[in-house]
């Protein structure tokens, strides 16, 4: 009887090319790198700005809302925030935005960003929120508590951004270690209420509620930079627009 051969199925050839798959994932993610670092190179810093905090803003759970600013002075908009509507911010505890500023801090450097530059107010970070800080010297005369017609402008586009967010305002008086003419002012704490006290009625006046609003006078007690120059001087005469993020 004549025997069948028994043909064996061919083994698979093993796949010499497979390392062409490894190699061209590899190209491609270099690829992808150099274009990332390009992009980098010429970021446009505003725009990044934006985009973090709408980013940061989405991952807290909060509205998609982002500062436009405008290129020629005055506050920015938001956008997908009407008219009048509110932001939404926890008072409770500070949102982290780039640099370890709060959101609310970041979009106020970027809301007032145009007087900022001027450097008509400063925008610094406190223990329980961020100040908008106003150098007295170019809001008030010397030794004078009365506002003068420049400020005006300058305290409404502060109010635009304040009225677009629901957090607590304290305005703090502050003056230097110099004391004032005694004939004007029996002392610094006096000087320093009377300034702090018509910043406040000012906000109030441009539409900041006034159960949002409350004074504090420091006299010369917190500097910010040395009395012993005419400079640190007149960093320390301020008075601070607090808003407060955390009780």
């Amino acid at each position: 009887m004549a025997k069948r051969k028994i043909r064996r199925a061919e083994e698979p050839k093993a796949d010499l090319m497979r390392w062409l798959l490894t190699y061209a994932d590899m190209i491609t993610l270099l690829m992808l790198f150099f274009i990332i670092l390009y992009s980098l190179s010429s970021l446009n810093q505003a725009k990044y700005t934006e985009m973090a905090q709408a980013f940061t803003s989405v991952f807290n759970g909060g509205n998609f809302t982002i500062f436009d600013t405008r290129s020629a002075g005055g506050a920015g908009v938001l956008q997908g925030v009407a008219a009048g509507q509110k932001l939404q911010s926890k008072q409770s505890g500070r949102l982290e935005g780039r640099g370890g500023q709060s959101v609310l801090m970041t979009q106020a450097l970027s809301s007032l960003q145009n007087i900022v530059k001027a450097g008509k107010v400063r925008v610094i970070p406190t223990e329980n929120g961020f100040a908008i800080s106003l150098v007295s010297d170019l809001y008030f005369g010397v030794a004078s508590a009365a506002l003068g017609p420049e400020a005006m402008p300058l305290l409404q586009e502060v109010s635009e951004f304040l009225g677009q967010i629901p957090n607590s305002i304290v305005v703090e008086g502050h003056t230097d270690n110099i004391p004032p003419d005694k004939a004007k002012w029996t002392s610094n704490w006096q000087l320093s209420s009377e300034r702090s006290l018509a910043v406040l009625q000012t906000l109030e006046d441009y539409g900041i509620p006034s159960e949002r609003l409350s004074g504090a006078a420091y006299g010369s007690t917190r500097p910010v930079q040395s009395n012993d120059t005419a400079e640190g001087r007149s960093y320390n005469r301020r008075v601070d627009i607090v808003v407060v993020e955390k009780q």
